[in-house]
């Protein structure tokens, strides 16, 4: 039979991970599946697990999976085919396996175990056929010492029936006679099933066809060309996961990893099967990897090189637009026009890129030395912060008087688009912004939390607390939403100024029932207790 001839058990206690070839992969795996010896049920491979790999399919039983499973070499599968299933009819992959067994006998030799000649290691029957060298030391195997090969199994199967009846020549409609339709739903079976492949009920061979059956109706799924059943299985598949298997069994075939192929890695072209063997092949994969690792950061590199290479040209034009338009506007605005909308549409869409800027962002190949570079990047932030000067602005800062440093980051480097700037950059730039920006911009830093931003004159701790001062005075007490409300700032802001000014004794607090706190002039500011009650 099929299984006899084709198949090598194999230990299904031992992990399969531990079965595979040293140039072995596992594709995929799906339990719940039966076997079909030929077009009959092998009764001892009805539950088991089938694995797919780049070179086997293995079936490891779950009843007994030290004696009764198997491996099945893929490259003695010459086509496959799948049925989908029908009502109570599993779903079916039927596997054609090649008539000759002398590459199958050959394989059978060379995975043999067999003794090194040079570390004395005998290597498990787990090597790959495809490779001659020791899994130990990576030398080639002798011929003269290898093991004795093992018996060639029998090619022929027993005679069946229908050999018998080959010789002679069946009526036209003899095949069609045969088949035997079940006295419950009237399916026509294939001869050789005990029981209907579609409701599992008893067949009896010596019915006759049922003449209200139309002729059109099918029968049991055997493709053409089957040929000889003892050449064939099938794998039943009770719990799902059929179309995915089959799937991958198909790319496995159409890979043919059995086979030594050779691949090209840079300049270098090596064998697979070779790589992978031995103390040898660990180093050659280690080297292969590495040089593979290396060529693949080089052309990401330069990738990148050319990338920034256009993105800066991008940069530049960008910036030359710009200043062309701007020229272009003022001399409509001297001549009392207006600027037409195909500029207004292009400096849109240079905003939106974070390309419209006076300049070309300020890098420091431009400028002579370092110190030189940051007094030019404070002098580019102080535009981004407060606009060109012009009535139209369009600066960060606007009508706000504060605002955090991570915010004022983010927008500039959306700004200079590709010619980014690291945190540590930045804040080596904010000590010469004050001389840059009118009025001065300065960095300011509160304690309680950390917090870090860039501020105005009227937010420094003197002002903001004289400012709150008065405007308690003249309303009363205030909650801090009021005062964020009043000063135009996130309310998180004015929590922290609040706060220190609070820690000066500008302000005292005053905690209600239901937790809202609200803010009162400090009466008692500039006042010292003489430790006497009144």
């Amino acid at each position: 039979m099929t299984l006899q001839r084709y198949t090598r058990s194999v230990d299904g206690t031992i992990p399969i991970s531990a079965l595979l070839y040293g140039d072995e992969d596992s594709y995929a795996s799906q339990d719940g599946v039966g076997i079909y010896d030929g077009v009959q049920k092998s009764i001892n491979h009805q539950n088991g697990t089938v694995y797919v790999t780049t070179h086997r399919l293995f079936y490891i039983d779950t009843t007994k999976p030290h004696s009764r499973s198997f491996a099945l070499d893929l490259s003695s599968i010459v086509r496959t085919q799948y049925y989908a299933g029908l009502f109570t009819s599993s779903p079916k992959v039927t596997i054609y396996l090649t008539q000759e067994t002398s590459e199958i006998m050959d394989s059978d030799e060379t995975s043999e175990s067999w003794l090194c000649e040079v570390c004395d290691f005998r290597n498990p029957p787990g090597s790959s056929p495809s490779g001659a060298k020791c899994a130990l030391c990576g030398v080639p195997r002798s011929k003269a010492h290898s093991a004795a090969p093992i018996p060639p199994r029998a090619v022929s199967a027993p005679p069946s029936s229908a050999h018998l009846l080959s010789s002679s020549p069946p009526a036209p409609s003899a095949g069609r006679l045969k088949e035997v339709a079940c006295p419950a739903c009237t399916f026509l079976n294939h001869p050789a099933l005990t029981e209907c492949e579609i409701c599992g009920t008893a067949l009896t061979h010596a019915a006759l066809p049922m003449k209200s059956a139309p002729s059109s109706r099918p029968g049991t799924p055997i493709p053409e060309g089957a040929g000889d059943e003892n050449s064939m299985l099938r794998l039943s598949f009770r719990r799902g996961g059929d179309k995915a298997l089959y799937a991958v069994l198909k790319r496995s075939l159409l890979g043919k990893a059995w086979q030594v192929r050779a691949k090209t890695i840079g300049q270098r072209t090596t064998s697979t099967n070779v790589e992978r063997f031995g103390i040898d092949g660990l180093v050659r994969g280690v080297e292969t990897s590495a040089q593979s690792a290396q060529l693949d950061m080089n052309d990401a590199l330069k990738d990148l090189d050319a990338l920034m290479v256009k993105a800066r040209e991008m940069v530049r034009l960008a910036g030359e637009l710009n200043e062309r338009l701007t020229v272009v506007a003022g001399l409509n605005a001297s001549s009392g026009g207006t600027e037409p909308d195909t500029a207004t549409f292009i400096r849109s869409s240079l905003v939106q890129l974070g390309l419209q800027m006076t300049d070309v962002p300020v890098t420091l190949d431009m400028a002579h030395d370092e110190k030189r570079w940051y007094e030019q990047l404070a002098r580019e932030l102080a535009g981004v912060l407060q606009g060109t000067g012009g009535k139209n602005g369009i600066g960060m800062m606007r009508n706000r008087g504060i605002i955090p440093l991570d915010e004022v980051w983010g927008g500039w480097n959306r700004a200079r688009g590709v010619a980014l700037l690291t945190p540590s950059q930045f804040l080596q730039v904010l000590p010469h912004l004050p001389a840059y920006t009118h009025p001065a911009i300065a960095e300011r830093t509160f304690h309680s939390s950390n917090l870090r931003v860039l501020h105005t004159p009227t937010y420094t701790p003197a002002a903001f607390a004289a400012r709150l001062h008065g405007m308690l005075l003249i309303s009363g007490s205030r909650t801090t939403l009021d005062i964020a409300q009043e000063e135009n700032v996130p309310v998180g802001l004015v929590a922290e100024m609040v706060d220190e000014a609070e820690a000066q004794g500008v302000v005292c607090r005053d905690e209600a029932e239901h937790g809202e706190v609200s803010w009162w002039v400090n009466d008692f500011q500039g006042y010292v207790w003489d430790g006497q009650d009144t």
